[in-house]
């Protein structure tokens, strides 16, 4: 069936990023009943070919044949459990919480690595904090994966669409969590995910990780296939994915390492794509009236937004 099935990788000689001195990287798996992906996302880290590879993976008591496929590739597991926890930000905390890696990264059960993303990592980041690649998204259809985008960090709408951090630089790339690696180093600055969020935590971590004033890295190669199936979170839950948006921002606002003005100007975005969500909601369910204010408060919300684009950025009214 070809990669990751059945080639373990090798870089190709003369490669860059061959020339470090390999350091450790750990990466985490969180897997909850998803034993159809799980032994490709496995397969596609343990065949990386990297020599200091320790991975982890921290299931949250599957009951789909997911335990068994996990104990097929124990040999080659620095550690694995399956055990019940309080979620996805929770397992991945555990896991991190065992890591003795110099480079952290997380990779869910039904994503996967392309070839060479762990030795791209440990170059990358052999002079920064905190290293993104790019990434391809696909769908699942069927038994078919459809490519739906191919995405670079320098491509799509940047991190920061104000100037949030009180440490200065707006940062202008755009975020992918498959292909995001950083430091330990980083990782205890910053501190650990947030586990009162379960759609936006890695958004919200390197958030945290840009107002530490971590130093980024960029590659537009691919370093992770994102993949879009019916029980994927960002698929089913819009709606929650930006109520949690909007919830981060407002946080944040009271924060003393970011903005308060440009915080309450990032929920907008996200504020105005809910309410049309559920304006369409309301109409489709025939509550007319209901779908109408939501509809009204979308429109209000765009022109405020277009109002506020010559805003001076990073100051509130009061200190400009």
């Amino acid at each position: 069936m070809g990669w990751p099935w059945t080639e373990e990788v090798v870089p190709p000689a003369g490669d860059v990023q061959r020339e470090v001195s390999s350091p450790r990287v750990t990466v985490v798996t969180p897997s909850y009943n998803q034993a159809e992906f799980l032994e490709e996302t496995v397969r596609s880290v343990l065949l990386q070919g990297y020599p200091g590879l320790e991975y982890i993976i921290v299931d949250g008591g599957s009951t789909d044949g997911s335990v068994e496929i996990i104990q097929k590739y124990s040999p080659w597991l620095a550690y694995w459990c399956s055990e019940e926890d309080r979620g996805q930000s929770h397992a991945i905390n555990k896991g991190f919480g065992r890591a003795t890696g110099e480079i952290l990264g997380w990779l869910n059960s039904d994503d996967i690595f392309y070839p060479g993303a762990l030795h791209a990592a440990a170059g990358g980041l052999s002079d920064a904090d905190l290293f993104l690649g790019g990434m391809v998204k696909v769908r699942q259809e069927g038994d078919n994966l459809v490519e739906v985008k191919r995405s670079t960090p320098f491509t799509g709408r940047p991190i920061h669409e104000y100037r949030i951090l009180r440490n200065g630089p707006r940062h202008e790339f755009h975020f992918y969590q498959p292909s995001m690696f950083w430091t330990a180093r980083l990782w205890e600055q910053t501190g650990e995910l947030d586990e009162g969020y379960h759609y936006v935590m890695d958004r919200q971590w390197c958030n945290r990780a840009l107002a530490q004033g971590a130093v980024v890295a960029l590659t537009d190669r691919p370093l992770a296939r994102f993949r879009l199936h019916g029980d994927s979170k960002s698929v089913a839950l819009h709606e929650r994915f930006a109520a949690e948006v909007i919830r981060m921002y407002m946080r944040f606002a009271f924060r003393r390492d970011f903005r308060f003005f440009p915080c309450l100007l990032s929920t907008l975005g996200p504020a105005r794509g809910l309410c049309g969500r559920r304006a369409r909601r309301e109409r489709e369910q025939g509550n007319l009236a209901s779908a109408l204010v939501y509809l009204n408060a979308a429109r209000a919300i765009k022109v405020f937004r277009f109002l506020m684009r010559g805003a001076p950025q990073g100051q509130s009214p009061e200190e400009s």
